[in-house]
């Protein structure tokens, strides 16, 4: 909560003149520190409708594993495995390379700031700067607005806050830091007994 107060304190902090070119380097650096380190691992917290739920991925080129509450889903580029522990399910399908959600497809979703939103410098301290993204191009206004909150020493972020519509989900980065490129694999056998839905 302390945080999305304080992207609501920037908001009349920065000259109207000065804000698309210095969003524009924020968010670039932002991509550029993902795109350096490769193979990365981010844990996180999901905060919506009063609730927080900490998860965990990890990326490596196409491949992501990412683990929420209950839930872990395996994807390796072409197919997106997703099991729910709590049902005792897996669903098999397709990978949704076009999303623009951190939570549906983590791979590269820092890379593309520059080309798939347009950014807007809400305001800037001495230690952190936020900047609302908009989407861009064809049916662009169907993922939302979404504001990055950046810590400018390290030019990673520290949270993303997703609006559709008024509803607001919050993701709070906790740590960041390179992988080593050993994701787990998804193994049929460790789900034993469990319902398999495949949409492929």
């Amino acid at each position: 909560m302390k945080r999305l107060l304080f992207l609501s304190a920037l908001v009349a902090a920065v000259p109207a003149f000065a804000a698309g070119d210095r969003a524009a380097a924020i968010v670039g650096r932002v991509a550029e520190e993902f795109r350096a380190m490769g193979n990365y691992v981010v844990t996180f917290a999901v905060e919506t409708g009063g609730q927080t739920v900490e998860g965990r991925y990890a990326v490596d080129g196409d491949r992501y594993y990412l683990a929420v509450g209950d839930a872990e889903v395996f994807a390796d580029g072409a197919t997106r495995r997703e099991v729910d522990n709590r049902r005792r399910e897996v669903t098999i399908l397709p990978t949704d390379t076009t999303s623009r959600n951190i939570l549906d497809n983590p791979v590269r979703v820092f890379e593309s700031l520059g080309t798939a939103y347009r950014a807007e410098l809400l305001g800037e301290g001495d230690e952190r700067a936020a900047v609302r993204l908009v989407p861009t191009g064809a049916g662009g206004e169907a993922f939302g607005a979404v504001t990055v909150e950046v810590l400018l020493r390290t030019g990673r972020p520290l949270q993303l806050v997703y609006d559709y519509d008024g509803e607001r989900v919050a993701i709070l980065f906790r740590a960041i830091a390179a992988g080593d490129g050993a994701l787990p694999r998804f193994d049929a056998k460790r789900y034993e007994g469990y319902e398999f839905i495949d949409f492929r």
